[in-house]
């Protein structure tokens, strides 16, 4: 069977991976997007799967196993763990996974690690069921007559889908900057969004052969390919830059990851979603539980019509392990964030829980900030260390974290003045009280953070240099 994918023309697999290409474990990835959501400013992106991006980083793999001279069962493996690598994620990606995360303490390469090594809590084990009542295949080919012939290894092949150190060529995969996986998602995300042209495809393939051995074993980068490594770089802040800018997507995905985390906590069975609920599509999750349940449907039909949330503000919060913090924070952040503007507002908690299925006034979701990202692992030229980034700032992370309030800022109150008059009143949301807001946000949940406020200067978008610190353009 011949394949054509959009970046690269005719891509041809080896025997063993071919025969992988129906398992119904890669087949779920049809119907579960790159994207977070469905992402209106840019509405190709919003239809690539994460089946084409599998297939993709595979073909990537297959380039570099030759650029490192790799022996056949390295080659084999290694095209096989990037071929799976995102066979564990969930529908709506890293939104779910952001929810089953903090209730279960998911992680989507580890789940698919303990799937293969038939260690996950299912009495089935490696036998699980995932996809239309089947299994995946990645161990029966395995030990079919050819890969036992070549000594192929499911242990082996988790290791390298998790990063596991003690694997050499598990950097390839889940590296320390850039690695297979980022390359292709990096270019195939920036293609369908418009960022870049399509002649960059050609980027991928090239860096794909960056990387070599050092006398230690262990894999780097080629210095004669660091022009391309920046470009891909510069390419990788623009595409989140532009992400950041679209307020509306972060209002959708706000939306959205809302909408699944009050179905975990619903006491009616059929809508609730567990740990296991990962292995459903997007399709599936929105028409069979976030439309059919009452609370969830409210929000998911703005999403669909698209009516986003307002904004009230984006901020730009700065600290270590920042992401994890804020996303086990989230309810914190929405009642500190939501009694302030419920008090300004006035506006009763009793009249929200009636005119929103949120019941929060103000909701909260959090962006990890990829740009500007160093590579700190070195790059080898005639046996010379050659540094990628410089003297990069390492220390801490920064996030961005978007308020939002399914109410207008602006409303109306009829009063009854001094003299028993009615008369209606406007009550408004000011950047004032936003300060406030902020300030209260700041003493109560981001003592150890620096917080600001996201794009307050109009150079917020200054990508020139991949070696600046990271709030270097607020």
């Amino acid at each position: 069977m011949k394949i054509y994918d959009r970046l690269y023309g005719e891509i041809v697999f080896p025997d063993l991976i071919q025969n992988l290409l129906d398992c119904p474990g890669l087949l779920r990835l049809r119907d579960v997007r790159m994207a977070n959501n469905q992402f209106v400013s840019f509405p190709a992106f919003s239809n690539a799967s994460r089946y084409e991006h599998s297939l993709g980083v595979c073909y990537l793999a297959g380039i570099c196993a030759k650029s490192l001279n790799l022996s056949e069962k390295d080659k084999i493996e290694l095209m096989m763990a990037c071929l799976y690598h995102d066979v564990g994620t969930p529908p709506f990606a890293h939104a779910m996974e952001e929810v089953l995360q903090v209730e279960y303490e998911f992680d989507h390469e580890n789940n698919l690690r303990q799937i293969i090594e038939g260690k996950n809590d299912s009495y089935a084990g490696n036998l699980e069921q995932i996809y239309m009542g089947n299994t995946i295949r990645l161990r029966s080919v395995c030990q079919s007559k050819a890969g036992r012939k070549l000594g192929l290894d499911v242990y082996r092949i988790a290791k390298l889908i998790v990063g596991d150190k003690s694997e050499p060529l598990s950097f390839l995969l889940n590296g320390n900057g850039m690695d297979l996986d980022n390359i292709d998602n990096i270019i195939r995300a920036s293609t369908a969004m418009g960022i870049i042209d399509l002649k960059d495809c050609n980027l991928a393939k090239r860096l794909a052969s960056s990387f070599i051995f050092n006398d230690k074993g262990e894999i780097c980068y080629n210095a004669l390919y660091i022009q391309d490594i920046r470009q891909w770089q510069r390419i990788r802040d623009e595409q989140y830059s532009a992400i950041f800018d679209s307020i509306e997507d972060f209002s959708y995905q706000t939306m959205i990851k809302k909408s699944l985390l009050l179905l975990i906590h619903e006491p009616d069975l059929e809508c609730q979603l567990n740990k296991e609920s990962w292995k459903l599509t997007d399709a599936e999750i929105l028409h069979n539980y976030l439309l059919k349940n009452k609370k969830s449907a409210s929000i998911m039909k703005r999403v669909l019509l698209n009516k986003p949330f307002h904004n009230l503000c984006v901020l730009y919060i700065k600290g270590e392990k920042v992401s994890s913090y804020i996303n086990s924070h989230l309810a914190d952040i929405e009642t500190v964030a939501s009694d302030y503007y419920r008090k300004k507002m006035e506006i009763s908690e009793d009249n929200q829980e009636k005119d929103d299925a949120t019941i929060n006034a103000v909701v909260a979701n959090f962006y990890l900030d990829k740009r500007k990202r160093p590579i700190q692992t070195e790059a080898l030229m005639m046996g010379q260390s050659v540094p990628i980034d410089g003297n990069a700032d390492t220390s801490c992370q920064g996030a961005l974290l978007g308020l939002f309030t399914p109410n207008a800022s602006n409303s109306y109150k009829t009063i009854t003045s001094t003299d028993g008059a009615r008369v209606r009143k406007v009550v408004s949301f000011s950047s004032k009280e936003l300060e406030e807001m902020i300030k209260e946000l700041k003493e109560k949940i981001f003592k150890k953070f620096e917080v600001s406020v996201y794009g307050k200067r109009k150079d917020k978008r200054d990508n020139k240099s991949t070696t600046e610190n990271q709030l270097g353009f607020f």
